[in-house]
């Protein structure tokens, strides 16, 4: 169930032309979608993966599996 201030939104924007209606939609989608995004990578287990991948790529580093990145050069020249 909406809240009534998004009621009110709502109503407010049902008398936008159907061109602004959708911009406020993308909008707010968009809004939602960022919420999910920033609420999983919250999560405990994003953290820990994270963490994780971190210690992986930090191990690589130091054991020399990474190549400098050459600004200017494309990724083939690179990794020749």
């Amino acid at each position: 169930m909406a809240t009534d201030q998004l009621k009110a939104a709502l109503e407010e924007a049902e008398k936008l032309s159907p061109e602004d209606q959708n911009l406020i939609a993308e909008q707010i989608l968009e809004t939602i979608e960022e919420a999910k995004w920033d609420e999983t990578l919250a999560s405990p287990e994003s953290q820990a993966y994270a963490e994780k991948r971190r210690k992986e790529v930090v191990a690589e580093h130091l054991a020399g599996k990474t190549k400098e990145y050459i600004p200017g050069k494309s990724l083939a020249e690179l990794f020749q």
